[in-house]
């Protein structure tokens, strides 16, 4: 049995619960979104980068068969992914709703059938680079990782390569720094432990303290550099928050668990549930009202829930391969 480590099972968890919110709110570049809704949309930004370092972490292996272990990987990605991208396009054929990059199979190929799925475009480029970034010397891959992070600031932060939004959130470089830090995590995750354990209150106050400023920071009028710096420091901040506060942790709550195992598959139908739920209870332009939020949320959660714990029953042992969970 593969072993559990509880600030990941955190990170996946509390990750899925947020990109479900953030789904739930309306888009910073929608008009008709309320100031509010943007700075908590801005504290919720860390759902993918979390995943991002989740996974990293988990796939830091550096023996044994890496081909086959990349390709089992692959695998548990694609199949649930093609699966849930068909109907969603045998369902936009029969309503006539056409594709978003130009044809069902570049939507397909770059994760564009629905918005969130660029997510999956992503991952599948780094996991097909995971044999040779296995293959570098510790000390190497320690100084691609600051590299990587610093490259990141400059994509994201300081907006260094202009794209428009569609081919902006599929950029590599404003994703493989999050990977990279989880891999690294996982090399180093015992010394980390150590460090974390007779300091984690202190360092949860401090962590806590740099979240309020950044979030204070990324509402303030002032350069746009520096409001997307704020924002960017946010993402890494919370996350080590999640970290610290549950590293080394021996239990696991079942619901974190349940949640951790899930989060593939919620990812991948949740939309069903909080664009049908948004539709009837739509919010008024320029507000922050919680029912037209919340209620999406709810349902995005718990109907994907439903829906998965059906196909588990149905599907049996099978239901991984098939659903991601």
């Amino acid at each position: 049995m593969e072993r559990r480590y509880a600030e990941i099972d955190a990170w996946k968890a509390t990750a899925i619960v947020t990109v479900v919110g953030i789904h739930s709110f309306r888009p910073s570049f929608d008009p008709s979104t309320s100031d509010t809704e943007v700075w908590i949309g801005n504290l919720m930004r860390f759902g993918v980068p979390a995943f991002l370092m989740a996974s990293g972490f988990l796939y830091a292996q550096r023996s044994g068969d890496l081909l086959a272990l990349t390709l089992r990987r692959l695998r548990r990605i694609l199949v649930p992914y093609l699966l849930a991208s068909g109907i969603t396009i045998a369902a936009f054929q029969l309503q006539g709703v056409p594709p978003n990059t130009g044809s069902f199979l570049s939507d397909l190929l770059f994760g564009a059938v629905v918005g969130p799925y660029y997510y999956v475009f992503i991952i599948v480029g780094i996991v097909l680079l995971t044999p040779l970034i296995a293959r570098l010397p510790k000390d190497a891959f320690a100084a691609v990782t600051v590299v990587l992070v610093g490259v990141q600031w400059w994509v994201d932060a300081a907006v260094g390569i202009p794209l428009t939004f569609t081919w902006a959130v599929r950029n590599p470089l404003m994703w493989w720094a999050y990977f990279a830090v989880g891999w690294l995590l996982r090399l180093h995750h015992e010394a980390a432990v150590a460090w974390i354990a007779p300091r984690r209150w202190v360092l949860i106050a401090v962590l806590v303290a740099l979240i309020a400023g950044a979030s204070v920071a990324s509402g303030l009028l002032g350069p746009l550099i520096a409001v997307r710096t704020a924002v960017w420091v946010e993402v890494y901040a919370v996350c080590a928050l999640i970290f610290t506060a549950t590293a080394g942790g021996e239990r696991v709550p079942p619901a974190v668990r349940y949640l951790s195992d899930t989060s593939y598959a919620i990812y991948l139908i949740h939309l069903l549930f909080v664009r049908g739920v948004g539709a009837l209870v739509p919010p008024t332009v320029g507000r922050m009202e919680w029912l037209p939020t919340l209620l999406p949320w709810a349902c995005g959660l718990l109907g994907s829930i439903a829906v998965i714990a059906a196909l588990q029953a149905a599907l049996g042992r099978h239901s991984r391969t098939w659903i991601g969970a």
